[in-house]
C-alpha cells in the first residue's frame, strides 16, 4: 500500500507516520494532568501516590529508551515501529480498564516504554529515510507533533470531565493508525547494509529515491555503518568529552528547569492559584498547550535564522521571569490576582521554553555527535532526559509539601540561572556549521563553545 505511492508520497507517508508517533508522545504525557483530578478521587490519593501514577509512564520511558539503541540494531527500525504501536494499545487499554491503582501504575510503566522506545526509534527512521534537503526539518516537526498530542490530550481532558477511563483509552485510535501504517512501511537502508543485506538495502534507497542517483548516498550509508562498528568504545573517549558533557547538561536543564511540573500538574498548580472547577483549571491549561504548539511553530523558521545560542539563552531567561514572579506571586496569601498572575506566568514560561530548550535541545544534539557515535549518543541523551523527567515528576508535590509553592518555583527559577551560564559558557553556535566541520573541530580539541567556529 505504502511503498506503492510515488517518491514523494513515500516520504511524506513516512513523515506522517513518525508523527503519530510523536502525537502519541505527546498525548500519552498530556493527558496525565487533566485525568490525575479524577483519578485521585475515585482512588483516594495521597500526594506521593499522585507522584508514583505521573512518574510511572517515565519509568518506563527511561527504561525503554534504554533498550531501544538494542532493539533498533537487532530487529529493524520498521518492526520496532510495529512493536511500539502494539505496547501503545496495550498500555492504553491497561490503564481505561485499571479496577485498582497498582493496575493503572502497571499501565503506565507500559505506555512509558512505548514512549520511550518511540522517542528514539521513530526520529531515527525518519533521519535515514529522508532526503538530505528536509532531513532537519523533519527532525522539528516531530517536536511540533509532541506538543499538538499535548494540546490534543488537553482538549479531549475538558471534554470529558470525570470519564478519566476514556480520556487514557482514546490513544488506542492513533496507536492503531500507527500499526497499521508502520506494517506496510519499508525497512531502513541503513539497518539493511548493517545486516549485511546490501542488495536490498540498495532496491529500497532506489525505490525511496526515484531517478536519482544513489551511488554516493549508499556508499555514505555503507561508510557509516563501518565507522559505527566502534561506536560503543569511541563514545567515552577523551576526544569526545566535550560533547558529552554538552548533550548531558542540556538533558539535565531541559528538564529540571520544570517544564514538566506545567506539562503533568499544570490543573493542579491552577487549582492551587484558586481555580475552584476541574472544568476551569483544565480550560486554562488547554489555552497553554495551544501557546506551546504556536511558539514552536513560530521558531521552526527562527532557529537557522537567528542561532541556537540566542534562542536558548532568550527562552532561559524568559523561564526565569516566569518562574520568579509565580513564586511571589504564590507568596502572598489572599494575593487578589493570583489566578491571572499564575496564568501569565505560565504562557510566557510555556513559550519560552518553546523556543528554546524544548526543540533545540533534540537538534543540538543530532548536530554535535561525530557520525560513528551518533546513534548511541542520542540513545544516551535521550535516557538520562526522561530519567531527570521521571525525578521532576516524581518529587514536585513532595516539594510543593514541604516547601510551598514559592520556594519551589524559585529553586526552578535558579536552575533556569545555571541553565543560562551552562549555554552561555559551554554550549556552541552550530547554525550554518556543516556536521563535518563540527567533528573536525572536535578532533582539533577546540573548546566545546567553539566547536561550531567556521
Amino acid at each position: 500500500m505504502i511503498n506503492r505511492l510515488n517518491p514523494h508520497g513515500l516520504v511524506y507517508a513516512i513523515s506522517l507516520f513518525a508523527a503519530l508517533a510523536g502525537l502519541l508522545f505527546g498525548y500519552d504525557t498530556g493527558i496525565i494532568s487533566g485525568a490525575i483530578l479524577f483519578i485521585k478521587k475515585d482512588f483516594s490519593l495521597s500526594s506521593f501516590q499522585i507522584e508514583v501514577v505521573v512518574s510511572a509512564v517515565l519509568f518506563g520511558a527511561l527504561i525503554g529508551s534504554g533498550l531501544s539503541g538494542k532493539l533498533t540494531d537487532r530487529f529493524g527500525r520498521r518492526k520496532i515501529l510495529v512493536l511500539t504501536a502494539v505496547t501503545f494499545i496495550i498500555g492504553s487499554l491497561c490503564t481505561a480498564i485499571s479496577p485498582n491503582i497498582a493496575c493503572l501504575i502497571m499501565g503506565r510503566i507500559i505506555l512509558g516504554v512505548a514512549i520511550g522506545v518511540g522517542s528514539f526509534t521513530a526520529p531515527l527512521y525518519l533521519a535515514e529515510i529522508a532526503p538530505r534537503h528536509i532531513r532537519g526539518l523533519l527532525v522539528s516537526l516531530n517536536q511540533l507533533a509532541i506538543t499538538i498530542g499535548i494540546v490534543f490530550s488537553y482538549l479531549i481532558s475538558y471534554y470529558l470531565q470525570g470519564r478519566w477511563s476514556w480520556m487514557l483509552g482514546l490513544g488506542v485510535i492513533p496507536a492503531a493508525i500507527l500499526l497499521v501504517g508502520a506494517l506496510f512501511l519499508p525497512e531502513s537502508p541503513r539497518w539493511m547494509v548493517l545486516k549485511g543485506l546490501d542488495r536490498k538495502a540498495r532496491a529500497i534507497l532506489q525505490r525511496i529515491r526515484a531517478d536519482k542517483n544513489i551511488n554516493k548516498e549508499f556508499s555514505e550509508i555503507q561508510q557509516t555503518v563501518y565507522l559505527e562498528k566502534e561506536s560503543r568504545q569511541l563514545l567515552f573517549a577523551k576526544w569526545v568529552r566535550p560533547i558529552l558533557w554538552i548533550s548531558l547538561g542540556l538533558s539535565f536543564f531541559q528538564q529540571v528547569t520544570g517544564i514538566n511540573t506545567i506539562i503533568y500538574y499544570a490543573p493542579i498548580i491552577l487549582q492551587m492559584a484558586g481555580f475552584k472547577q476541574a472544568g476551569g483549571a483544565i480550560l486554562a491549561t488547554l489555552g497553554i498547550g495551544i501557546i506551546n504548539v504556536l511558539f514552536t511553530l513560530i521558531v521552526l523558521p527562527l532557529i537557522d535564522r537567528w542561532g541556537r545560542r540566542p534562542l536558548l539563552l532568550l527562552g532561559l531567561s524568559g523561564m526565569f521571569i516566569s518562574l520568579l514572579v509565580m513564586g511571589i506571586a504564590f507568596y502572598y496569601p489572599g494575593f487578589s490576582a493570583l489566578r491571572g498572575v499564575a496564568v501569565a506566568s505560565m504562557v510566557l514560561y510555556i513559550a519560552s521554553f518553546a523556543m528554546s530548550l524544548g526543540p533545540i535541545m533534540w537538534l543540538i544534539i543530532s548536530e554535535i555527535f561525530p557520525l560513528s557515535i551518533r546513534g548511541v549518543g542520542a540513545s544516551l541523551a535521550i535516557s538520562v532526559s526522561w530519567g531527570f523527567n521521571m525525578l521532576v515528576a516524581l518529587t514536585f508535590l513532595t516539594l510543593i509539601q514541604f516547601m510551598g509553592p514559592s520556594y519551589t518555583f524559585w529553586l526552578y527559577s535558579f536552575l533556569c540561572i545555571l541553565g543560562w551560564f551552562f549555554v552561555y559558557f559551554i554550549v556552541p553556535e552550530t547554525k550554518a556549521c556543516s556536521l563535518e566541520h563540527i567533528e573536525k573541530n572536535l578532533h582539533q580539541g577546540l573548546p566545546s563553545r567553539k566547536l561550531g567556529s567556521l
